[in-house]
């Protein structure tokens, strides 16, 4: 049937390029040239659509190849984003284009035993907030296909070669604002460098503990080893309010904290402090209080946290990837808006170490 099809499309357009050819010759007066017409218009038949001009220069269209690119890598980044695991005790913002009021309302006062008439002196409400403003940050870099051709782009795979090295941009990227962005970051409008983007968590109790009348100050716990680790976290916890207990809290500590506090555990019981089954590893003697490692902590001190008071601002309509072309080169400039933040300081206790500098 397809063969019939196409000899049939082809001895139409025989026969058409026959009598316009015809037409042609006899429209200028020279009926001999009526075959060669005819022979060029049944040729022409057969070139592909397309829009062709004589006159164009050498300026290839990237149109389609950055538009693909911004959007594949955009979505990229997005990916990681969604995926960034910032555990427990964080509350994610992932829509702040302006600063944000994170207002938090307080009853003044408090019950009483009953009285006739009104008694509202020192009653009331109060509203108090803390702002959280996140930064733009960026990642330039080139890509050279050419210098990957007979090694990585040999390789087979089904989707784009820029899309594999997106991702894992996409990876590193992340992996720099949590190991050195939301711990001791410091906002540096004129650095380089990850630790430049915003001022972290660390960073802004610093400032907060410094003040001549501080709303927050460090419990003096001292330096935690493999010797002492049981102790002096179980101390940390102890010393918490006793609504903090009942709601239950997570102690947010080093990799290296962590591996002490497991050692002494261990030389202390002699068995392994090992995770419950919510994978979560729980302090013994405590209703719900938790230890936590993360890469963010440096040394030996130790972040309390309730409510998830931990705040992480990004906004997703701003997480892109601009491209371009240069010659062969793509240029690639990734983007992501971070900001850090606590909702309430009354939901953070941290130790003396964790500011040391």
């Amino acid at each position: 049937m397809k063969t019939t099809k196409a000899l049939f499309l082809v001895a139409c357009a025989a026969v058409f390029s026959v009598l316009m050819g015809g037409f042609m010759a006899q429209a200028i007066g020279a009926p001999q040239l009526g075959n060669i017409f005819g022979a060029g218009l049944f040729a022409a038949a057969f070139i592909p659509k397309g829009s062709y001009s004589f006159t164009d220069t050498a300026t290839p269209d990237l149109s389609k190849l950055t538009t693909a690119f911004v959007t594949w890598g955009g979505n990229i980044l997005r990916k990681h984003v969604n995926k960034l695991n910032l555990k427990s005790g964080v509350t994610t913002y992932k829509n702040v284009t302006t600063p944000v009021a994170m207002v938090k309302l307080s009853a003044k006062g408090e019950p009483g035993p009953y009285k006739e008439g009104d008694q509202t002196d020192g009653n009331g409400v109060e509203f108090t907030d803390r702002t959280l403003t996140v930064y733009q940050s960026m990642w330039d870099f080139d890509v050279d296909p050419e210098r990957y051709r007979n090694k990585y782009l040999a390789s087979s795979t089904k989707a784009p070669f820029y899309e594999y090295i997106l991702d894992q941009v996409g990876t590193e990227y992340l992996a720099a604002i949590n190991n050195k962005t939301i711990g001791k970051g410091k906002r540096n409008a004129a650095g380089t460098g990850a630790a430049d983007i915003a001022d972290g968590w660390i960073t802004i109790l610093t400032a907060e503990a410094a003040k001549p009348q501080p709303e927050i100050t460090a419990k003096a716990i001292g330096a935690i080893d493999a010797t002492n680790a049981v102790t002096k976290v179980e101390t940390f916890a102890s010393s918490q309010q006793d609504w903090w207990r009942e709601e239950g809290f997570v102690i947010k500590c080093s990799w290296a904290t962590f591996d002490n506090y497991k050692k002494h555990y261990r030389a202390s019981f002699g068995y392994t402090f090992d995770p419950d089954a919510s994978g979560q590893y729980k302090l013994d003697g405590f209703a719900n209080v938790y230890l936590e490692p993360v890469s963010w902590i440096k040394n030996d001190g130790l972040l309390g946290v309730v409510y998830d008071a931990l705040a992480f601002g990004t906004d997703g309509n701003t997480i892109q990837v601009a491209a371009s072309i240069r010659r062969n080169i793509i240029e690639v400039r990734l983007m992501m808006p971070v900001g850090l933040e606590f909702e309430d300081l009354e939901c953070i206790s941290f130790s003396d170490n964790l500011i040391a500098a």
